[in-house]
């Protein structure tokens, strides 16, 4: 009976430090995979990252850049003188007027600015102003775009953090966990089957 049970005790001892072997191979072979497939992601991340940030920088220098235009005009004579640099470009110049404010003006008149627009230049201009509205419908849409973007990007890094977290502590205590069990009912098992050879 001692040899019986002492044999139950070696194989179940042999079973555990297999599963133990084969858990921690398992789990070395995963996180290697793993390792792998971080490195190229963390990669392909950075390398959007920096371009993200390239063009966040372009257009915020861009966007700087047409507010101080913008700040620099506040009459309508400096409005009239910069006009003409913002429309796009068109067969032959276009001519503004601005009326002389030397003298008083008759009662009830208000000073009017003349732009004199060649007809070769109607068409194109049209044709700019539509651009100018398919852009802007097109550049809320693109920013709706980035946010979204931004949030998705956000919740990847979030998983991948949470797959690092999950592989470092998690994948190789799983499996001892998991071994564990198999090991307990080897044990049962060994035990019963001595308990059948003791009667």
């Amino acid at each position: 009976m001692k040899l019986s049970l002492h044999i139950v005790v070696l194989i179940a001892a042999a079973i555990a430090i297999a599963l133990l072997a084969d858990a921690w191979h398992s789990a070395r072979h995963d996180s290697e995979q793993l390792a792998a497939t971080l490195k190229a992601q963390n990669s392909s991340i950075q390398q959007a990252t920096e371009r993200e940030n390239q063009r966040d920088t372009q257009l915020s220098t861009a966007l700087s850049a047409i507010q101080s235009q913008k700040r620099a005009v506040q009459t309508p004579k400096q409005a009239s003188e910069q006009l003409a640099a913002v429309l796009p470009t068109l067969p032959l110049p276009v001519t503004i007027h601005d009326p002389d404010l030397s003298g008083p003006l008759a009662p009830g008149e208000s000073p009017s600015t003349t732009i004199s627009i060649p007809q070769p230049d109607l068409v194109p201009l049209y044709d700019g102003l539509q651009d100018c509205r398919e852009n802007k419908a097109q550049s809320d849409a693109l920013q709706k775009d980035l946010s979204d973007e931004k949030l998705r990007s956000a919740a990847m890094l979030h998983e991948r953090d949470a797959a690092i977290a999950t592989a470092h502590g998690g994948a190789f205590l799983t499996r001892v966990i998991r071994s564990a069990k198999w090991l307990a009912i080897g044990i049962a098992v060994g035990a019963a089957a001595a308990a059948t050879i003791h009667h």
